[in-house]
């Protein structure tokens, strides 16, 4: 069976061989229309892009690297994120490699040679992102880089102060006198945020700010003996969890309290995810659209390898949206 050639492809569109090749690698410079056509074409008659032979005549290795917090391996977000960011790349014929967490004593001189990187949640105790985000490749963070950092390429972030007034307002609207921040870590610029639209929150309307700071490890009964002090004796009576997943293990821990979230206790979960639409009660949830901004991460990242390293930082925003739940 004879090879099929960009001019083949050219030909049955009725376009250049200089559209078609816009049109698969994803570039601009030609419709969605054609390019959907020519993607059509090219894949009932069987045409491969030869990375290799792309890669080097473009002096590119082809790749994208990302890197994650060392403590992305608990969280269900970055799997999301991570999923949307390879589809985006996928349709650009670029591979993703995963480089490996280096907050200490970072070796980045060892990682696979890429085109550039994302940057999901950089900490600021993280030395491996501070250096890549030092290096001279295009760079996107995923919500911005700890002070002190350097400064990516481009930034995609969430309403994060947005979305923690809203919660707040919200408790405030359904009776809370004294909500509290719930917190898992303080190293990411999206825990640093909620924090501190939280404390400008409690200073606008004279409330002392009650934050509780836990980490995954914390054993069950420590940290519910604090939540027992925390909303017996501080009085906190609705509670924003500032961490993926955990508002669950929350709820578990109030309710052995004798607090039945949603009717005692006003509980929301800064994360969405299944397990909170699921939960009994179903617990409302921040949904920052991971797998969306993921994708806006990638096509970020793909605008800017196309030219030179702009004069200030590119930001782009996607939305987050509050699921509203029977929990608070």
């Amino acid at each position: 069976m004879p090879t099929t050639t960009l001019a083949d492809i050219a030909e049955r569109a009725g376009i250049s061989a200089a559209a078609v090749s816009l049109a698969l690698n994803g570039k601009k410079g030609v419709s969605e229309e054609t390019r959907a056509r020519v993607l059509a074409i090219a894949k009932e008659s069987g045409y491969r892009i030869n990375r290799l032979g792309r890669a080097l005549r473009q002096s590119r290795a082809g790749a994208v690297g990302l890197y994650l917090p060392e403590s992305a391996v608990h969280f269900g977000y970055y799997t999301e994120t991570t999923l949307g960011l390879t589809e985006r790349l996928h349709e650009a014929d670029l591979s993703l490699l995963i480089v490996p967490s280096t907050p200490t004593s970072p070796r980045i001189e060892s990682f696979p040679p890429v085109d550039g990187f994302i940057l999901i949640e950089p900490h600021s105790d993280d030395e491996g992102a501070a250096m890549i985000l030092g290096q001279g490749l295009p760079v996107v963070t995923g919500d911005s880089p700890p002070p002190g950092f350097p400064d990516p390429w481009g930034i995609v972030e969430s309403p994060n102060t947005r979305t923690t007034r809203e919660v707040l307002d919200r408790f405030v609207a359904h009776g809370a006198q004294k909500p509290g921040l719930l917190l898992v870590e303080q190293v990411s610029a999206w825990a640093q945020e909620l924090e501190a639209a939280y404390r400008a929150w409690c200073a606008e309307r004279r409330l002392e700010p009650r934050v509780l700071l836990t980490t995954i490890h914390e054993e069950n009964a420590t940290l519910a003996a604090r939540l027992g002090d925390w909303t017996r004796k501080q009085g906190v009576d609705a509670i924003l969890v500032g961490a993926d997943g955990v508002a669950v293990r929350i709820a578990g821990l109030l309710r052995s309290l004798g607090l039945r979230p949603g009717a005692d206790i006003k509980l929301v979960s800064g994360v969405d995810s299944l397990i909170m639409e699921f939960h009994t009660p179903p617990i409302t949830s921040v949904d920052l659209q991971p797998r969306e901004f993921g994708r806006a991460c990638g096509e970020l990242l793909l605008e800017l390898m196309e030219g030179d390293r702009p004069a200030e930082t590119v930001r782009r925003g996607l939305d987050a949206i509050l699921r509203v739940r029977d929990s608070g």
